[in-house]
């Protein structure tokens, strides 16, 4: 672009000659600025020369400067992420050990760092001292004098007795206790106690002569919880939203959806044991992603620990396990949690099963579903069942799905639920476990029957507080 300088050269005056004599030339000054001493104006081009002297000296050595500590930074993340994901640093004796030994059952750091964070088996000898019967949740506890379970009186019971029963079941929200006449239960239990709260925060249960006195007997619920609004990528369903079954989760790995889930309590996951591999041990690289419709990894919950039952071996059988949460999750329209199923319910052949999931839409597809995916599946026998699979089902697993084929779930479906509306409320029956391939017919899917291991549930709940 040109540029007109309006800076001219004053020409300095000729001499004048006259009868007075010669004068000499005439000294032009710049006029002095104000305040100040005059100073004389300095040649473009020799400004020009200034500059570039002064950014040779200071903006180069600058810049160099700025691009030698980006090429630092950008060296420092590439080798953070090839530590990352080749290495575990020890802390403690502050060294590097392959990633292939975290988390592998050996210790290689000292104090065993290395496996301290990792998914853990977790062993439960002891059966609960409380159950829910199905006839209108009524609590039954267990009497260690009389070794028999019985009702307890809803004579003098308060909030402090309902939060101590249901302590022992793992659950720490606020329960809503309810009397019901004996009259209106069907129930061959005879016996009735009162609960009284020990020093420990705990309940004994002593028996009463003559049953009780009101009449009436303690209704309970642990936790407010089986609200879907449904009035269903798995395999032969179609698109959802969360809002319906807002108990749904993602198990994501690296931040990468692995498993479903299912919200139980404001801080623990049900899914199920063989979502955790044994290259994916490390509880760190965990996330869960809860009240969403579509997937993503943003703002995902951290875990805090992993546990699935002891008895698992990497085959079918004990397929279920349990995540707790780094921190709470806040209940919404969007995040719920499902109810447990009581341990006297029981399914009828083809009742309608509900089933969800972000899995593959098809046997074999390489993708995930964005969206998810709900799918309307029945109950089959396991007499049934087992002509297909030849023996391999047990008490402690659900059939369900389409005899023709169609509808299933898939890859990506492992550890979500499978969900009965029961009354007024949804209640989980089973955890996506294994299955021959994806709705081809006769191979429907099978569970794990969350009933089977309601023990295990609450005693793994109760034993991590």
């Amino acid at each position: 672009m040109h540029v007109t300088d309006n800076n001219h050269d004053i020409e300095q005056p000729r001499s004048r000659a006259g009868a007075g004599g010669a004068h000499g030339p005439r000294v032009v000054r710049e006029p002095r600025a104000r305040g100040g001493a005059a100073h004389p104006t300095a040649h473009p081009a020799a400004q020009e020369s200034s500059k570039l002297t002064m950014f040779k000296k200071i903006g180069v050595p600058i810049i160099a400067a700025l691009l030698v500590a980006g090429a630092l930074v950008v060296i420092g993340i590439l080798i953070k992420v090839v530590l990352d994901n080749y290495y575990f640093f020890c802390l403690k004796s502050f060294k590097f050990i392959p990633m292939k030994k975290w988390c592998d059952g050996n210790a290689d750091c000292a104090d065993a760092e290395d496996e301290q964070r990792c998914v853990k088996p977790m062993e439960i000898n002891t059966p609960s001292t409380v159950r829910i019967s199905n006839s209108m949740s009524i609590l039954q506890v267990f009497n260690q004098g009389s070794q028999s379970w019985t009702l307890v009186c809803y004579d003098n019971w308060d909030k402090n007795r309902a939060k101590a029963v249901c302590n022992q079941l793992g659950f720490n929200s606020d329960p809503v206790s309810n009397a019901v006449a004996v009259t209106n239960i069907d129930t061959p239990i005879q016996a009735y106690s009162r609960v009284e709260v020990t020093n420990d925060g705990g309940f004994q249960s002593i028996l009463t002569n003559g049953g009780c006195v009101s009449g009436n007997v303690v209704s309970l619920s642990c936790i407010s919880c089986g609200k879907g609004q449904n009035q269903v990528r798995i395999v032969g369903g179609t698109s959802s939203l969360i809002q319906n079954w807002p108990w749904q989760v993602s198990l994501q790995y690296k931040g990468q959806h692995v498993c479903g889930g299912s919200i139980i309590s404001p801080s623990w996951i049900l899914t199920a044991a063989h979502c955790f591999l044994k290259d994916q041990q490390q509880v760190d690289n965990w996330r869960i992603q809860a009240g969403i419709s579509t997937l993503s990894v943003l703002f995902a919950t951290r875990v805090d620990k992993v546990f699935i039952h002891s008895m698992y071996n990497n085959s079918k059988p004990y397929d279920i396990g349990l995540i707790h949460l780094n921190s709470p999750l806040s209940f919404s329209d969007f995040i719920q949690p499902i109810c447990l199923p009581n341990f006297d319910d029981s399914l009828q052949d083809n009742v309608r099963l509900w089933v969800t999931g972000w899995g593959h839409t098809s046997e074999g597809a390489g993708t995930l579903s964005s969206q998810l995916q709900e799918a309307q599946i029945s109950l089959i026998s396991s007499s049934n069942c087992n002509r297909e699979y030849t023996g391999q089902i047990l008490d402690s697993m659900i059939c369900a799905g389409r005899i023709e084929g169609g509808t299933d779930t898939c890859q990506g479906d492992s550890g979500g639920p499978l969900v009965a509306l029961s009354g007024q409320k949804w209640e989980q029956m089973g955890i996506v476990s294994w299955g021959d391939g994806c709705a081809r017919p006769g191979k429907v899917g099978v569970y794990t029957r969350v009933m089977y291991y309601l023990d295990w549930i609450y005693g793994a709940m109760k034993k991590a507080q």
